[in-house]
């Protein structure tokens, strides 16, 4: 299809990396921008959207998600970072069947395409059969996001005590199908799982630092770059993993680490471990609104913009956290603001003329900034010709916008999936009038209610508590 978008404002950082807004029409021939001008005269076979004075913006890019949670949201928005690990991943995820997996998957990136977030690096960390693989996967390019999938190497436990001693039955097997399936799916057509190339593979591995052999660690991700998979990810909260991974000779730009929150109070410029992430181009997607909550440690994302280290945003579980990036772009860059007036004010100096970080920043670090995290900014993250055609149209007469002016400034502290009035990806048309076009939405409710009832079913919230209670020392701590 030939698209030509007319009369908007076009809202960007442009290939100088400065933030840009001006007036002029997009010309979009299959998935590619084509023509960036004033008065585009329209080609024959073309379909013409007015976007007369409405904002026209690059899809956002989500650095780390858990999208088949979707399935699972319920009552976990209160929940500490240790007390999912014992109530969800050590115990639920385990017992996640194909379908609900599938149906989660499939909600989970049409919310993200309902919010304008166009790429997604999904870390698939509920990979516990070649069929939830298939599922994963089916639901993926059934949704027309635009996913690196990285599928997990790790198995469910199969035996859990009160006191968190867990066992692995079906580690042995899980490590030998896991791998075969990444080479099944890396060999099919390099590295691309969709036809169209939106969805391709990537790899999530969570290995390093828990007790693995460095050499075990080193032959599987030889293994998997040797296949051509482009994205390792990894979660790294606190703890040694960054230097880990380096005397493992395992970093790389390839890599993109969640979190990193043991480098917030790094700040000596020559701090070693900011020096690797930089030295070795590795990436980091922060998640903030979900680090607050959950105790993760603080994000450092506009730390890592100071020190030239690649970072973008992302939301982690759909389980807790809200599935758009305006959300974080707010918070982290808010987070950053009260930090740094908090040091002012304890400090007892001069309060500054300016905050240090803008909204403009924010913005780069949720659409540019994680195009570059994950090593795709010469595809997507800017609108340019010849980048692929990943955009969200703003309906700037909504409630939320109509009184604003700087489009960057309304677009991270106003701006809600509300008023996302159409959203393409690779040139497709995913959201149009503001309704989702690829699926009857009200269905799929349906059958995700249906899916998530059966998932509370097997696990009460009393269920969960009585287990959560059974793992936690009275001494005021988890007893692991």
């Amino acid at each position: 299809m030939t698209y030509l978008l007319k009369g908007g404002t076009v809202v960007t950082y442009d290939k100088d990396k400065k933030p840009r807004s001006y007036k002029s029409d997009i010309l979009v021939e299959g998935s590619t921008i084509v023509k960036i001008e004033k008065d585009i005269q329209p080609p024959p076979d073309v379909e013409i959207i007015d976007v007369t004075d409405k904002w026209i913006t690059p899809g956002f890019v989500d650095t780390h998600r858990h999208t088949w949670m979707t399935v699972m949201r319920a009552s976990q928005a209160d929940w500490l970072l240790t007390e999912y690990l014992v109530k969800n991943a050590w115990h639920v995820q385990g017992t996640i069947t194909v379908d609900e997996l599938y149906i989660g998957q499939l909600t989970g990136c049409l919310e993200a395409l309902h919010s304008g977030v166009t790429t997604i690096l999904d870390h698939f960390h509920t990979a516990h059969s070649p069929e939830h693989c298939e599922a994963a996967l089916k639901a993926t390019v059934e949704s027309g996001a635009r996913v690196i999938l990285c599928s997990a190497r790790q198995s469910a436990p199969t035996s859990i005590t009160p006191d968190l001693k867990m066992e692995f039955g079906l580690e042995p097997d899980a490590t030998n199908w896991q791998m075969a399936k990444m080479k099944e799916w890396a060999t099919k057509d390099g590295c691309k799982l969709s036809p169209d190339g939106r969805v391709t593979l990537g790899f999530a591995y969570d290995q390093v630092g828990f007790g693995l052999p460095i050499e075990v660690n080193q032959q599987i991700l030889k293994q998997v770059r040797e296949l051509g998979v482009e994205i390792i990810t990894a979660h790294v909260v606190g703890g040694p993993h960054i230097m880990l991974w380096n005397e493992g000779g395992l970093l790389g730009p390839d890599v993109v680490f969640s979190h990193c929150n043991v480098l917030a109070h790094r700040d000596e410029p020559d701090d070693e471990m900011w020096a690797i992430m930089k030295k070795h181009g590795v990436g980091i997607g922060s998640t903030p609104e979900d680090e607050l909550g959950m105790a993760h440690g603080n994000p450092v994302a506009f730390q890592a913009v100071e020190r030239g280290v690649k970072c973008g945003l992302g939301i982690d579980c759909t389980s807790i956290n809200s599935g758009d990036i305006f959300t974080q772009m707010r918070i982290v860059l808010q987070w950053d603001r009260g930090r740094r007036h908090e040091k002012t004010l304890l400090s007892k100096v001069d309060p500054p003329k300016y905050n240090t970080h803008t909204s403009h920043e924010a913005f780069r670090l949720g659409t540019l900034g994680g195009a570059e995290a994950i090593n795709l900014s010469h595809q997507i993250g800017t609108i340019e010709v010849g980048k692929k055609a990943d955009l969200v149209v703003f309906d700037t007469d909504s409630a939320n916008l109509a009184g604003s002016l700087d489009p960057f400034q309304a677009i991270v502290f106003n701006a809600s999936n509300a008023d996302v009035e159409l959203v393409m990806v690779n040139g497709d048309i995913v959201k149009r009038d503001g309704k989702l076009t690829k699926v009857d939405w009200k269905s799929l409710a349906k059958e995700l209610k249906v899916k998530a009832k059966g998932i509370r079913e097997r696990f009460s919230t009393e269920k969960l508590d009585a287990i959560w209670s059974e793992s936690y020392d009275t001494s005021g701590g988890p007893r692991w």
